[in-house]
């Protein structure tokens, strides 16, 4: 489910007692000085003790958060060995509501048992790390990464194959070729690659542009990010249908995926 929609149903989400949501907002973050102790753990066994408490005189809802007070605390804990930076859950007992955030955001470690779940923190994020296509540029190649709360998605290579006219696709971690020669000077090959190159500008540019404007409405981007060259990157901007937000002059086709994320977006 798109994160629209799961807001949709949140946001449209009213319980009626004895039923009602748990919201859980847990930061384990461990880059965090407060978490180099696994802290997280006792805030989450302290913020599931306070709610007991609270609800002493509330017998029926307190049977129904212990009753899915397991599947919280087994969730997060299956996910130790590869922690994310924060969970946000949302779990109701007698109508069965599930829904799970894991990021690689930091969040302010919050419990709440009401009959409407918090959005605040999660709109929040969504608004600070929308879902974003983030387009690297480096002449005939490029790489597309799509990513949502600061975390990477997915991730495409392209490169215009002048025999075909046409651009190929690959998907996963590609490092593109920097160069078609070798040693200090330009070879043959190299000039007549880059006059073909040259001579499909024009062509490459146009069909890109309509490849990303589809990319953008089938990925539900909401923010568009640019990396090359600035000039290529305006011509790219002219050829599409969709607003470009951002255009940031860097060569990071061939660095990690992830590194990239952290640097554009942070």
């Amino acid at each position: 489910m798109s994160f629209q929609r799961t807001m949709n149903k949140l946001e449209n989400l009213s319980l009626q007692k004895p039923d009602k949501l748990l919201t859980v907002y847990l930061n384990t973050d461990r880059s965090d000085p407060d978490q180099q102790g696994g802290e997280w753990k006792i805030a989450l066994k302290n913020g599931f003790n306070s709610l007991v408490e609270y609800l002493e005189s509330a017998p029926e809802e307190r049977e129904r958060l212990q009753a899915i007070r397991p599947k919280v605390e087994n969730h997060i804990l299956s996910r130790e060995r590869e922690l994310p930076r924060s969970f946000i859950i949302f779990a109701s007992a007698d109508s069965g509501i599930w829904e799970t955030f894991e990021l690689q955001v930091p969040v302010e470690t919050n419990f709440y048992w009401e009959e409407k779940p918090h959005l605040e923190q999660l709109k929040s994020l969504h608004d600070q790390y929308p879902q974003t296509g983030l387009i690297l540029l480096q002449q005939n190649q490029i790489k597309i990464l799509t990513s949502a709360f600061g975390q990477l998605q997915t991730s495409e290579f392209m490169e215009f194959d002048l025999d075909t006219e046409d651009w190929r696709r690959s998907e996963g971690p590609h490092h593109a070729d920097v160069s078609m020669g070798s040693g200090g000077g330009k070879s043959n090959q190299q000039d007549e690659f880059d006059e073909r190159l040259k001579a499909n500008q024009q062509r490459w540019w146009k069909s890109l542009g309509s490849i990303l404007d589809k990319k953008a409405a089938d990925e539900n981007w909401e923010k568009i990010v640019l990396v090359g060259d600035k000039e290529e990157a305006a011509v790219l901007a002219e050829n599409m249908n969709k607003d470009v937000h951002e255009t940031i002059q860097k060569n990071l086709l061939n660095e990690n995926e992830h590194q990239v994320i952290e640097k554009l977006l942070a």
